[in-house]
């Protein structure tokens, strides 16, 4: 019992460190769609971390679709994510953005 509270103690821990660290119009983005539930800049969480999600490359318009609809088989190991069909064109740019700059 005591591990899983340290465990969740982390988790949100890391999760809001990630958040903060975020420029101002990516984080309201990713709060948005609760998107640092899953990724964390360095590590693995749920997701892929942004790092491994930006050595991908994704245009603006790859992106949009994979967030819209996405393909597991992009991602084997990791947990299917659930699709954003709400996400608008300008949210995706603004990560899709943010993503090009991570080295």
């Amino acid at each position: 019992m005591q591990k899983q509270l340290l465990l969740v103690l982390f988790l949100f821990i890391a999760s809001f460190a990630n958040a903060q660290s975020l420029p101002a119009e990516v984080k309201k983005v990713s709060d948005k769609y609760a998107c640092a539930g899953c990724h964390l800049m360095d590590a693995r969480l749920v997701g892929p971390s942004w790092k491994e999600l930006a050595k991908k490359k994704y245009s603006a318009k790859k992106m949009g679709a994979l967030i819209r609809k996405p393909k597991p088989e992009n991602w084997p190991g990791y947990p299917p994510m659930a699709p954003l069909a709400n996400i608008t064109d300008a949210e995706v740019k603004v990560m899709s953005d943010w993503l090009s700059t991570i080295k």
